[in-house]
């Protein structure tokens, strides 16, 4: 996929959400939304979410330092680039993921957590398609995460202009 598609298509889910978020009829679900996304910040704030150690040398450039595992909740993470899927993996993963014994096999994605200017908390994931779609298609409720923290600054690396005003 090259910059412009990717810009594109930034926008277009940047302007989605905007749109989401105007429609009275969704203020449910965001009000959902926020309540478990302020649930799961305060837990990983406590100490007390559902973490463990992941030991293994493997990870990302951002996450390879990072040992921490923590069950993310699915509704939580914000994907704004769309991905693009090899079926076969995903059904490959789903496998893996669904028996209890190989499910140790598949590393945590990696997710940006970023404090807004106002001290919001989101959760950013751009890589872990595969994984991602995995877990959501089983429809579990978390998936395992590196929380990487970061800025709006580290965002804009990513979404560029299209990167939201944080609050």
């Amino acid at each position: 996929m090259n910059l412009l598609s990717v810009l594109i298509a930034s926008i277009f889910v940047i302007s989605s959400i905007s749109s989401l978020a105007c429609d009275s009829s969704n203020d449910n679900h965001l009000q959902t939304y926020d309540d478990e996304r302020i649930k799961f910040c305060d837990s990983v704030m406590d100490g007390v979410c559902d973490k463990f150690q992941d030991d293994s040398n493997t990870g990302s450039i951002h996450s390879g330092q990072i040992g921490e595992v923590h069950n993310v909740p699915l509704k939580i993470l914000i994907r704004p680039i769309p991905s693009v899927l090899d079926e076969t993996k995903v059904k490959s993963l789903m496998e893996t993921i669904q028996n209890e014994n190989t499910r140790h096999r598949v590393p945590p994605i990696d997710v940006l957590w970023i404090t807004g200017r106002e001290g919001g908390d989101y959760y950013y994931s751009f890589g872990g398609c595969h994984r991602y779609e995995a877990y959501r298609r089983l429809e579990m409720e978390y998936i395992p995460c590196k929380l990487v923290k970061s800025t709006t600054s580290d965002l804009k690396v990513y979404l560029g202009s299209s990167t939201p005003d944080l609050l």
